[in-house]
């Protein structure tokens, strides 16, 4: 494998290279050959520059990108390319740096008995890593992974979708947002075309967390779109969504099919509302469109980790003309939505009584423990405050922790994500290590079906290295969990583990959100978010999460921040 990462230099598919060794292509307009050629910046968010790409435009699809996958691979992982091999007519044998696949450029099918393994871009966030769950919290270090079954067959069969995989003596060609999605992993290597210049991510989420600049969007904001990318985007997001959706449970459209019969036909089974969605979808009308990718969100609502409307994380400022129209059009679609689908509504409520519990639960912290008060101590019980799963909220978790540990009076640590909507699943680690010396997650891949257990090193005496005197620290606390509806995302994987641990959940039944998510690119440039095939969250059994996670002692939520109730039940529970 090492020898392989270290052919980029030799090998003869350049995919990233410099604009002073080739300074231009010049399109190839001869009868000869079916297809114009660019030479594209590649930038990153924080305006960085990469160099540029190679990106083809073929005569019968002349606004949507092609790309070599060799020239892919070395721009998403420079130093690393992929070998292509034509095996027979129209078949080709691909070997990435960790793994292969096939391609067969007649019926459009692309093969691999481990296709994470063949699209594996998380050795350069450390070596030797797996394409799997981490977000290189320098506290955490991936450890080991363990897959049930260890190799499954994927056969992804893009003709049935009407894409066109190509291929030439050198490369086969992929359209720039196909082979974007099939690469994009769990920390987040984006990569997008706008038409003018290729936007990458070389830190993940850490580039994109507020959203895309400005700048890279502002070009993709036109009144229409080209027949043949409105054509292409609508049949690859149709793909993308059918193929590597994570299928929490709770979205109406799983209730329509969208995973046996792909999300066109269950857009046009769902009746008005889904095939009013499918029309603007398809609309070669940019405003149209957008309104369309906000509508199709409702329809995917998973209780807060899809939101496949564009403009969440594709900024359109806010006092142009060019919102005011989508705006305007957007509340007339979204009320004639409404009214073909009542069934969204109790859907939407959820977020509305979610909104409602954060502020009446925020109001009783306040008076029974003080405003942005994050560690407090009444009688024999330590209380912290955990809003988010980032890293701020983590530096107040380990003082109030440490203060606790060195307080002789203090038996019982509450930690309180009643509010907490989510974040790192490496967070989760550290505290599940803390709290249990566990540092283990556990998901499962639904396109394949694997159950995964993904295994870390934790940093537990923060003395910046990973060691046996890790091993050392030993917290003397009874700790218990409080939760509630709000609680999601990892404030739903937390309680999942800590149960399992014998650890106290108090509260209420947690709000869900098993799938981790990832942002993809569409076709024309912009971006949105969905809960991924790769990792959909399970507890210890490998048992579905989505559905919220029992307490071991329900609170009525007048009673969240009465410490002498809470240190009742833990006591009671410890046996103390």
């Amino acid at each position: 494998m090492a020898a392989i990462l270290a052919i980029s230099g030799a090998s003869v598919f350049t995919a990233c290279t410099s604009a002073a060794d080739n300074p231009a292509i010049a399109p190839d307009t001869s009868a000869a050959r079916d297809y114009s050629e660019r030479l594209v910046p590649v930038i990153d968010p924080k305006g960085g520059s990469h160099g540029v790409v190679v990106l083809r435009f073929y005569n019968d699809m002349p606004n949507v990108a092609y790309v070599g996958i060799s020239r892919f691979q070395q721009m998403m992982y420079p130093g690393t390319t992929v070998q292509v091999v034509k095996t027979a007519e129209h078949k080709y044998q691909l070997t990435s740096p960790c793994g292969t696949a096939t391609v067969d450029t007649f019926n459009d099918v692309f093969e691999s008995d481990d296709y994470e393994a063949f699209t594996n871009l998380m050795w350069q966030v450390q070596p030797g890593m797996p394409n799997t769950t981490y977000d290189a919290l320098p506290l955490i270090r991936w450890k080991s992974i363990d897959i049930q079954p260890q190799s499954v067959h994927v056969a992804l069969d893009y003709g049935k979708y009407g894409i066109d995989l190509r291929a030439d003596d050198t490369d086969v060609y992929f359209p720039f947002a196909t082979i974007a999605d099939l690469y994009i992993d769990g920390f987040e290597h984006i990569a997008d075309y706008n038409g003018q210049e290729v936007l990458i991510c070389p830190d993940g989420f850490y580039d994109v967390r507020n959203g895309y600049p400005q700048s890279f969007i502002a070009p993709i904001l036109k009144d229409t779109r080209p027949a043949d990318l409105a054509d292409f985007n609508y049949r690859n997001l149709c793909f993308t969504l059918t193929n590597f959706f994570g299928y929490p449970g709770r979205t109406l459209l799983e209730s329509k099919g969208l995973k046996e019969k792909g999300l066109d036909r269950a857009l046009l089974d769902y009746g008005e509302a889904g095939q009013m969605t499918r029309t603007l979808l398809k609309s070669q009308n940019m405003y149209e469109y957008i309104v369309g990718t906000v509508l199709l969100g409702y329809l995917l609502d998973d209780g807060g980790h899809t939101a496949a409307g564009v403009t969440s994380y594709s900024p359109i400022d806010r006092q142009s003309a060019f919102w005011g129209l989508v705006s305007q059009l957007g509340k007339e679609k979204e009320a004639e939505f409404r009214t073909l689908c009542p069934e969204y509504m109790p859907i939407a409520d959820v977020t509305t009584n979610r909104i409602n519990l954060i502020a009446k639960l925020s109001a009783q912290r306040v008076e029974k423990i003080g405003k942005d008060v994050k560690y407090y101590k009444e009688g024999s019980t330590a209380y912290c405050w955990f809003e988010y799963f980032y890293t701020d909220w983590l530096d107040s978790f380990i003082i109030a922790l440490q203060k606790a540990e060195a307080d002789p009076d203090v038996k019982n640590f509450v930690l309180d994500i009643s509010t907490n909507g989510g974040g790192s699943s490496d967070i989760v680690a550290f505290i599940t290590s803390v709290m249990c010396r566990k540092s283990d997650l556990y998901y499962e891949n639904v396109l394949t079906g694997q159950k995964i257990k993904t295994s870390y090193d934790v940093d537990r005496n923060l003395d910046g290295k990973f060691d046996v005197k890790d091993d050392e620290v030993n917290y003397h606390l009874n700790f218990a969990l409080l939760t509630s509806p709000v609680s999601f995302s990892c404030g739903n994987l937390l309680p999942a583990l800590l149960k399992d641990y014998g650890i106290p959940i108090i509260g209420q039944k947690s709000g869900g959100g098993s799938c981790c998510v990832v942002f993809s690119s569409s076709a024309d440039g912009f971006v949105y978010r969905y809960s991924t095939h790769r990792a959909r969250m399970v507890d210890t059994k490998y048992a579905d999460i989505d559905a919220g996670i029992e307490p071991t002692y329900t609170l009525d939520t007048a009673d969240f921040f009465n410490i002498p109730k809470l240190t009742q039940l833990i006591e009671s529970y410890y046996g103390n």
